[in-house]
């Protein structure tokens, strides 16, 4: 068994709300976390609605409703790249090439990431089709993208 006193603890805290209130709870945590002395990390994140998706790029994570996603590489990056750009509409050839890094594919490599990404989020309405242009993220699918 591991010795707790030599082992890091990781806390997360879902703290509502924004501006100065959010920023000093999140100072007295640190404070807190800096007064124990302790190895501990302190992450405070976004509340995330029933059936939203987390993001956490530094750990590379995908989470809906606190369960692990298993997404591969691709289909990891290609959410988080459309959860960056809320709203806006990526051709396939854009995709390819923000995502992919290159453009040396067919188009159809998007379709069947996007094919695939739905599949495994459960919900085919996340990333959205815009006919004759290309795919976005819905305007109502809850992906909170962890940023530290």
């Amino acid at each position: 068994m591991p010795d707790l006193e030599e082992s890091p603890v990781t806390v997360t805290i879902s703290v509502t709300g924004t501006g100065a209130g959010r920023e000093r709870v999140v100072a007295a945590l640190r404070d807190l976390v800096d007064a124990a002395g302790q190895a501990v990390r302190v992450t405070v994140a976004d509340p995330v609605e029933p059936g939203g998706l987390r993001l956490d790029p530094g750990a590379r994570t995908a989470m809906r409703d606190g369960q692990p996603l298993d997404l591969s590489r691709l289909e990891y990056d290609l959410l988080l790249f459309l959860a960056r750009h809320p709203r806006q509409v990526f051709s396939r050839s854009q995709l390819l090439a923000q995502v992919w890094g290159h453009t040396h594919t067919t188009n159809r490599t998007v379709d069947v990431h996007v094919s695939r990404l739905r599949t495994k989020l459960s919900d085919p309405e996340v990333v959205t089709t815009v006919y004759g242009l290309g795919y976005r993220l819905a305007d109502d699918c809850g992906v909170t993208v962890v940023e530290r």
